[in-house]
Order: C-alpha cells, then sequence, then structure tokens
C-alpha cells in the first residue's frame, strides 16, 4: 500500500510525502504473553520511567536512593554502638538494655531498606514512624552517654537527613524531637533537678552547662536550616532545568517546522510547467503550493478575479481512480456553506483547455486566501495564548460541524490545513484541503483501505485502517488544541511508524507541565485524545465547548468522571510495555 504522510520529522510539516509498505499491512496493537491486546486492556509503564520526567518524579527518586544509604549508614552506626557498648562501665543491666535496642534498631532500619520503595517513602505515616523510631533510639543512646557527651551531635547527622526529605512534616517533627529529647534532660541535669545517669557527667558549673545546652540547640536549629534550604534549592534547581529540557524539545520541534518550511519556500513561489497556461477561464501564474495530489497555482480570471487553482498531477492523472479521489474534494467543499471552509468557485475535468498546447489534468478552483497557516503562526510564537487558542478551536469545530452534517469526515486536519486568512473585514480561521476527506456512510473507499493523513494528528482507528467518522476528526482536533496551547506536538519522533505507534498507544505528555494549563484543560483535552473512539468526546461542537469550560475551570463533573477514569488506565506520558 501507499500511505501519503508528511514529513516525519515534524507533525506540523507543510508537505506530504509518499511512503511506501507492504500491502495490506495494518497497524497490529502488540500482544501480552496472555494474547490479549493493549486496545481492550491495557498495561502501562510509569510515566515516571519515560524520557520526560517530572522534577517531582527526579526527587522522589534520589531521595529514595539516598534513604537506602542512610538507613544502611545508620544500621552500622546502631551495631557498632551495639558492639562497643558492653566493653563499657557502668550497669550490667542498662548496657544490655542498649545493646538490645541499638541491635533491634539496626534490625529494622535494615528490614525498612529492603521494602523501601517511592510509594512506601511517600507514605507520611509510615515514614512518620521511622523518623519516631531514629529519634527515640538516638534518645536512648544519648541517655546512656550523657547529654553533655558528644552522643547528642550523632542527631545532627539523623536531622540533616531527614529534613532533607519532600516531607515538611517529617522534617520538622525530626526536629522538634530531637530538640526536646535534648534539652528538657540537660536543663533537669544541670540545675540537678535529676540526677545524671550518664556515663560521662560534667562537673562544670551549672551556667556553663546551660550554655553548653543551648549550643546545642543552635546547632540543631542551623542544621534544620541548612538541610531544608538544601532542598529548596535543590527542588528549584531541578525545576529549571526541567524547564530547559522541555524548551529544548520545543526548539528542535520547531527548528525541523523550519527547515521544512525552507523547503516548502524553495517549492513555491516561482513558475511552474503550467504557469502562463489557461485553465478553462483561469490563467496560471506562479506555483503557491505544493501538494501530494497537486501542485497549486496563483490565476486570475478575465473579471480580475483571482484564485488558487490546484493541477492534478500528470501522473496521477492517468489513473481514473485518483481523478476521482481528486474531483471528490470539489464535490465535498460544494456542499459546504459555512464560511469557515475554503471557497469553492470552479473545477473541471478538460481534456483541452482551448490553449493549443494540450490538454491539462483535472483542476479545483478555489478562493485565493491572504494570510498564513496556523504551523506558520506556531513556528513564530511558540505556542498560543488560551483566549487566541479557543477562538480558533470554535471556528474549526464550526467547520467540521458543518462537514459532519454534509456526512464528511475531513481525515487530514493538521496546521498546514487551517489557514488564518486576513481581510479588510478581519481575520477568519479556516479549514482547507478536503482532498482526503470521505462520506462517513459511505462503506467504500477511493484508498483501499489504506491509512491516508497525517500520523501525528492521525486518530487511532484511522491509522489502523479501520472505518472512521466524525469521531477521527475530534482527535485531529484535539491534537491541534493541544500543539497549540503546550507549544508541542502531542506526537513526534524521526520515524513514521514510531509516530504511527505513539498515535495508537502512547500518552503525550501531561501538558501542565509543559505551560501553564489547569487540571479542567488536562481533562479536556484527554476526552478529545482517547485512543477509542467510543470514549472520545462525541462531535468537534462539544470538544469546543468543553475545552472553553475547562479553562475556566467548569468542566462539567460528569466529564471530570470521564477523564479522570480515561487518565487512571492510561496516565499522561505513559506507555504500553
Amino acid at each position: 500500500m501507499m500511505i501519503v504522510l508528511p514529513d516525519p520529522a515534524d507533525p506540523a510539516s507543510d508537505g506530504t510525502q509518499t511512503v511506501p509498505a507492504a500491502s495490506g499491512q495494518r497497524l497490529a496493537a502488540p500482544s501480552q504473553p496472555d494474547g490479549t491486546t493493549l486496545v481492550q486492556g491495557r498495561t502501562w509503564i510509569d510515566p515516571a520511567s519515560q524520557a520526560t520526567i517530572t522534577p517531582d518524579a527526579a526527587l522522589a527518586s534520589d531521595e529514595v536512593a539516598r534513604t537506602r544509604l542512610f538507613l544502611v549508614l545508620s544500621a552500622i552506626l546502631a551495631a557498632a554502638c551495639g558492639i562497643a557498648t558492653p566493653l563499657l562501665s557502668g550497669s550490667v543491666a542498662s548496657r544490655l538494655s542498649v545493646t538490645a535496642v541499638c541491635f533491634g534498631c539496626a534490625t529494622l532500619l535494615l528490614s525498612f531498606r529492603r521494602a523501601l520503595t517511592a510509594e512506601l517513602l511517600a507514605n507520611q505515616r509510615r515514614w512518620t514512624i521511622m523518623c519516631a523510631l531514629l529519634v527515640g533510639s538516638s534518645a536512648v543512646a544519648v541517655w546512656f552517654f550523657g547529654v553533655f557527651s558528644p552522643a547528642p551531635m550523632v542527631g545532627t547527622f539523623g536531622i540533616y537527613f531527614l529534613c532533607l526529605g519532600r516531607s515538611a512534616r517529617a522534617a520538622l517533627y525530626s526536629y522538634l524531637g530531637g530538640a526536646i529529647a535534648h534539652i528538657v534532660p540537660s536543663v533537669a541535669f544541670a540545675v540537678h533537678l535529676l540526677p545524671d545517669p550518664g556515663l560521662l557527667r560534667p562537673t562544670a558549673a551549672t551556667g556553663d552547662m546551660l550554655v553548653s545546652v543551648f549550643m546545642v540547640q543552635v546547632v540543631f536549629a542551623c542544621t534544620y536550616a541548612l538541610a531544608r534550604g538544601s532542598q529548596k534549592n535543590t527542588r528549584d534547581a531541578v525545576q529549571k532545568l526541567h524547564a530547559a529540557l522541555v524548551q529544548v524539545q520545543k526548539r528542535e520541534a520547531l527548528l525541523a517546522e523550519a527547515n521544512l518550511e525552507l523547503d516548502q519556500a524553495l517549492q513555491g513561489g516561482h513558475r511552474g510547467p503550467l504557469s502562463g497556461r489557461r485553465v478553462a477561464a483561469w490563467t496560471l501564474g506562479a506555483v503557491v503550493g505544493r501538494g501530494a495530489m497537486g501542485d497549486v497555482y496563483e490565476a486570475r480570471r478575465d473579471d480580475g478575479q483571482r484564485a488558487a487553482v490546484k493541477i492534478l498531477h500528470r501522473a496521477l492523472a492517468m489513473d481514473p481512480t485518483h481523478v476521482k479521489r481528486f474531483l471528490r474534494e470539489a464535490q465535498i467543499v460544494s456542499r459546504m456553506r459555512s464560511r469557515h471552509v475554503v471557497r469553492l468557485l470552479d473545477f473541471g475535468n478538460l481534456e483541452s483547455p482551448g490553449d493549443g498546447q494540450g490538454a491539462l489534468p483535472p483542476y479545483i478552483a478555489m478562493e485565493l486566501l491572504d494570510g498564513h497557516d496556523l504551523g506558520w503562526h506556531l513556528r513564530r510564537e511558540g505556542r498560543m495564548t488560551t483566549e487566541l487558542a479557543l477562538e480558533m478551536i470554535d471556528q474549526l469545530a464550526d467547520a467540521l460541524t458543518e462537514a459532519a452534517a454534509a456526512d464528511v469526515v475531513h481525515r487530514d486536519l493538521k496546521p498546514q490545513n487551517v489557514f488564518l486568512a486576513e481581510s479588510a473585514a478581519g481575520a477568519l480561521w479556516k479549514v482547507l484541503d478536503f482532498g482526503v476527506s470521505k462520506l462517513a456512510s459511505d462503506p467504500g473507499t477511493l484508498t483501499h483501505g489504506t491509512p491516508i493523513g497525517t500520523p501525528a494528528y492521525m486518530a487511532p482507528e484511522q491509522a489502523r485502517g479501520d472505518r472512521v467518522d466524525a469521531r477521527a476528526d475530534v482527535f485531529s482536533l484535539a491534537c491541534i488544541a493541544y500543539r497549540a496551547l503546550t507549544g508541542r506536538p502531542a506526537f513526534s519522533g524521526n520515524e513514521v511508524p514510531q509516530i504511527l505507534f505513539d498515535a495508537c498507544f502512547a500518552q503525550p505528555v501531561r501538558p501542565g507541565s509543559l505551560a501553564p494549563l489547569g487540571p479542567d484543560v488536562e481533562r479536556a483535552l484527554a476526552l478529545g485524545l482517547a485512543k477509542r473512539a467510543d470514549e472520545r468526546i462525541a462531535s468537534a461542537a462539544d470538544f469546543a465547548a468543553a475545552l472553553r469550560s475547562a479553562c475556566s475551570d467548569a468542566l462539567s463533573p460528569a466529564l471530570r468522571a470521564r477523564a479522570d477514569a480515561l487518565l487512571a488506565a492510561a496516565p499522561w506520558g505513559s506507555r504500553p510495555r
């Protein structure tokens, strides 16, 4: 089969290319060991394991590794203390008790390390219990050796580590627990309210001991402040790095677009082989664009009317099927009256134009628009403001609603087929190129079941060569909305099969990590990008309305529930195993 696709390096490309594939080939869902497919029963990899990792995920991974190291070192310290304690002076009972506590603590620490996962670390209750265990064990050791011995300084080791973690509550509790466990007995011993049971007892004056207690508290407080400051600075640095990486990815996509734009610019704006010839009432001028099926010429009628005239490639004009498909675009556009669909002026299949220079292929004459396509605007702006994006989606939805009412599925909605036409009356978004569209109710197809369209904007059912309806255009519209709002294509890659696979089975990067978009906007996009047509928002108008409500944080509870269920099954950034 032949798949008519755009440049895979950039899903927002201007042109198309023809990619050969094996006859009858379909894009199949990857199978699981039990024979099930990922279309019906999905198995997804944790999004944190993908190339795009959020700052929170990176910090969580670092915290798990740091915690494992800390638990091993703490277990070694506790075991060393347990081994050394029997060699010290003091009552046998106290030494045995401290030894038992040390070895018990070391055992629990190593057990906790073996079971440690990111989920366990995020469990506030379990982590608070572990912090209490560490503080309690340290208090027993300090009580045995003496509050005025060097033993309390071990507390700074634990406080610094615990305060580096994500949990502000655990950090505060560990600091307060260690500080209180030291200051209460220290003051009581210093003013002789209680006898000091420690092995190392000071003989200094009461005032000197109180100053010593104060200095230890200052060290504890400074350790807490240093650790929390380090944690905040690390998070800020990781977030800046993540933002920089996101910008690099965007710039790479935009660079690919710019390179393709240059190629297209070199192709257009010059005389073509038919420049100067007449087609019916039209005199052809310079080539202003090229597509998979034909060249587009600027043309002028005798009365001064300007038009964009598309001429079918001569090689394709030899095939009646291609001729029929080409002229079908004119027949489809003639059915629609929406001002957001490019206006048809004339079309025909002339055997001879009457200029004595030989036969010409079929032609379609449409209004010549002044302005630029969406791809051009996105390459220069990166992404659109929310209000401009909503205005565009509303107007495109109007065109697609008109198409659906005419029983037409566009099948190739992409930035290069969305045009901002500028005139004295104002700017208006228009949908172009119905050359690969079809009638939804027509069981037959002129493409013989071959997937035709643009991979990065192609609905999964279209990529598989299945029958499509208006919901396929909803998917493409959601892809355009994602690109406009985030500044990055939903699906991209260096190879066509990779892009097709991602469009069918993988989830794009979470929109909120690329641009300041709220949870409701992410939900609306998820509903438009649903892999299964029956899980998708049913119409372009409904999608446009949902997106507008979402931008005001007013998405309906029913749509929120649907989107949350979709994202629970297939989170943003996830890929099938």
